[in-house]
């Protein structure tokens, strides 16, 4: 929220039925701007409705998977169609879910609407996400089905060597169900979409003639075929090389086919695009025609399960306070590095400060 649109905020508290014309006597500008700024707080969902109702609480809602995730780490070089050694541990994951909770730990009121089983694991991820203030009041439970689990496969070097997941039970996310919702989707001060959802979940909420910023994680190569066709309906991008190359159909073999790339998504509608390249950094382009590619620290340590996550809820955080969108790639590499420092795949040291803390250390 911008400093004047804050200003407006207070006079509308301290006065509901305020016109815009006495805004505009009480800040010393004209009426057209305050009736921009206005129109502007509607579409953040902080002002709701003609007659000025303040959100009092603006949230993010994220919707997307919520995981058992059965991970084995190998203590050595994987033999293949051999039993090796290592340690097995099951954590609760979920693209999503991980997003959501990191959203939560930055201070932003934290909506979720997944799916979740009746089985014991159901209850304990339902009692979890409770315990991390995360709202789940509109997520579906179903009774007679298991929570989504899926298996990964850590090498020595804590990188994953394959997953599987069983992940039909988010189909439940349908079109007829958000359109009951559809008030806490519209209402959101933005969408977080993970691209695990179906394509035509993704394509309904793209479609909403009404709809908050919508920011949407690919999180692998088939789901970045799901939206190619309707990808300009998204505000916001966060993708891979691999993702962003099926989104375009640009090979990248350099810095110039990461801007075609990002110059095509603008062109196709898009306002921001966040283009995660291994080992090299995160390319940035908004629609203003601002880019460029904030490198990655040298940490010479594995991109831990979670830690794309991370990078995406500071990116979701950063949007919602109206970050530039070189500063909002940095908050988000920011939120990315804490993960990968702090060796877990849901750190509790993510917190604003000490994202500002770390950018400034390592010079981001």
């Amino acid at each position: 929220m911008t400093k004047r649109e804050k200003e407006i905020i207070d006079l509308i508290k301290e006065n509901p039925l305020i016109t815009q014309e006495e805004i505009a006597d009480k800040l010393n500008c004209a009426r057209t701007s305050i009736a921009v700024h206005i129109s502007n707080l509607m579409k953040k969902g902080i002002i709701l409705g003609k007659k000025y109702i303040i959100n009092e609480d603006p949230y993010i809602l994220t919707m997307g998977e919520t995981t058992v995730n059965i991970v084995g780490e190998a203590y050595k070089s994987i033999i293949s169609n051999e039993v090796n050694p290592g340690a097995v541990s099951i954590k609760y994951g979920g693209i999503g879910k991980n997003i959501a909770e990191n959203i939560s730990k930055l201070g932003v009121s934290s909506n979720f609407i997944t799916v979740l089983g009746g089985d014991s694991y159901g209850k304990e991820i339902e009692n979890y996400l409770e315990s991390k203030n995360i709202n789940i009041s509109d997520s579906i439970f179903l009774k007679n089905n298991k929570t989504t689990m899926s298996v990964s496969i850590l090498n020595n070097n804590k990188e994953k060597e394959i997953s599987i997941s069983s992940s039909d039970i988010c189909k439940n996310i349908t079109p007829m169900y958000l359109n009951s919702i559809k008030k806490k989707i519209t209402n959101a001060r933005l969408v977080v979409l993970d691209a695990n959802l179906d394509e035509t979940t993704l394509s309904h909420i793209a479609y909403l003639r009404k709809k908050p910023n919508l920011l949407v994680y690919t999180v692998s190569p088939s789901n970045a075929l799901k939206i190619k066709e309707f990808v300009g309906k998204f505000h916001t991008v966060k993708c891979n090389g691999l993702e962003a190359e099926i989104l375009t159909g640009i090979r990248i073999y350099g810095n110039d086919d990461l801007r075609r790339i990002g110059e095509f998504l603008i062109k196709k509608g898009v306002k921001r695009v966040f283009i995660y390249i291994e080992e090299k950094g995160v390319f940035f382009m908004d629609e203003h025609n601002n880019s460029g590619i904030i490198p990655l620290p040298d940490l010479n340590l594995p991109i831990l399960i979670g830690s794309k996550e991370a990078l995406v809820a500071g990116i979701a955080y950063a949007e919602c306070n109206d970050y530039d969108i070189e500063y909002s790639t940095k908050f988000g590499i920011g939120a990315f590095m804490l993960n990968l420092l702090n060796d877990k795949n849901m750190t509790e040291y993510i917190n604003v400060k000490n994202i500002e803390n770390i950018i400034k250390e390592a010079n981001i």
